[in-house]
């Protein structure tokens, strides 16, 4: 058991280092659907914060008017993005394949002519089945802003990048159910600050988690698992 064990290690470090060598988007794409679980359900967030009921001021003598319905939950669904510290669900209560994302402690520092980014991403298994991700391959920069606007485009994770943030001997290991585990990501920009991030949970980007570098301006605390 030790022997398949360590194999499985040598197999998984030996696909993240092709991962990082990787240019071709066409292999990448490959080489991303080849380490992770395929996750077709949308991801949503609903805001755990009470919404305040509407009041009605009358005069004395005058009937009460009739009060609109109480709002429905402030939902964020793709494709709009979440927030940093949003806990979002992916797949339903009770269904063997659902997760809950959070995106947290994004930092951006100079690094010569162009910035090194640092995030986490926290991902907790609450269903049934084993979840596998490599969020290296998985987990992009889609849109930053620097002195000359704004720019869309694709900023992977790299080895260099990593390894100047202190960020080895990740734990790629499959996701059991009930586990959670904090990911350690970095990737070099231009000069500048990051507006959005990308999680692929399907690997080609057509089931996509973003987030916008900002924190919720609607909604606080958190929501039960």
């Amino acid at each position: 058991m030790s022997d398949e064990l360590n194999f499985e290690r040598v197999r998984r470090e030996m696909l993240l280092r092709s991962i990082y060598l990787l240019v071709a988007p066409l292999m990448l794409m490959f080489a991303v659907l080849a380490c992770g679980t395929i996750v077709t359900d949308l991801a949503s967030y609903t805001c755990p914060t009470a919404v305040p009921q509407a009041t009605a001021t009358t005069m004395a003598g005058t009937p009460m008017p009739t009060l609109p319905p109480p709002p429905t939950p402030y939902t964020i669904t793709p494709p709009q993005d979440f927030y940093i510290g949003d806990a979002v669900f992916v797949g339903q209560q009770g269904a063997p394949l659902r997760l809950r994302f959070r995106l947290q402690n994004v930092q951006v520092q100079p690094a010569g002519s162009r910035n090194l980014v640092t995030w986490r991403l926290e991902i907790r298994n609450l269903g049934s089945a084993t979840y596998e991700t490599i969020p290296v391959a998985l987990m992009v920069i889609t849109r930053i802003t620097t002195a000359n606007g704004e720019q869309i485009g694709t900023w992977r994770t790299s080895e260099t990048a990593m390894g100047a943030a202190g960020f080895t001997s990740e734990n790629y290991d499959p996701l059991t159910s009930g586990s959670t585990r904090l990911y350690r990501l970095a990737a070099y920009i231009p000069a500048g600050s990051v507006r959005q991030f990308a999680y692929l949970l399907d690997g080609d980007g057509g089931n996509r988690i973003t987030w916008v570098n900002a924190a919720n301006p609607y909604c606080s605390g958190d929501v039960a698992d």
